[in-house]
């Protein structure tokens, strides 16, 4: 009986030192993956910090300027903040609604007359905005920069702000849509 008991026993010792061998191997093999993808990564992606930011300033990038100077990108031109508002859509026959904020890029010289002109005509401004979104077909809508949305937009100001030379770019900063089915 002593022999059978030592028989029995010896393949259930095999069997578990094989599991264990198996689970510290994938836990090891696991271990220099994460490893290889880490120093991988960051071979790939090169110097980071300091030098990263001053490189990007030396190329004109945007960022802080050095000694309080302002950045090369903001030299010339001044954003003016224009409205944020909530237009409608129904073009596409479900009710989309809107939450935007709207700035205009104007020279730094024309920068507080834009912001004159901009209080002074609020309500026309807002007006027109309401105007370009409700007309919209949805595939405007859903352009990734845009481009149709800022056009149309810039077309209006220089009309409602009488100066076609004012107004350099439209940005819209967040356009959040929200409505049934989206």
């Amino acid at each position: 009986m002593a022999n059978e008991n030592a028989k029995t026993e010896a393949p259930e010792t095999t069997e578990r030192k094989t599991r264990s061998k198996s689970w510290i191997g994938i836990v090891v093999l696991m271990a220099v993956e994460g490893a290889a993808i880490f120093f991988g990564t960051k071979f790939l992606m090169g110097p980071t910090g300091p030098a990263v930011a001053e490189a990007g300033k030396s190329q004109g990038g945007y960022g802080e300027a050095a000694h309080g100077e302002q950045a090369p990108g903001t030299q010339e031109f001044a954003e003016v903040e224009v409205t944020e508002c909530r237009p409608v859509n129904r073009v596409s026959g479900k009710l989309i609604t809107f939450r935007m904020r709207v700035s205009v890029l104007v020279r730094s010289s024309d920068a507080e007359r834009a912001k004159a002109l901009v209080e002074g005509n609020k309500a026309r401004i807002n007006d027109r905005i309401n105007l370009v979104i409700r007309s919209a077909d949805p595939s405007h809508l859903n352009e990734p920069a845009l481009e149709t949305i800022k056009r149309r937009l810039k077309s209006e100001f220089e009309l409602v702000l009488g100066d076609e030379k004012l107004i350099q770019e439209v940005l819209i900063p967040e356009m959040l849509p929200s409505g049934p089915g989206l």
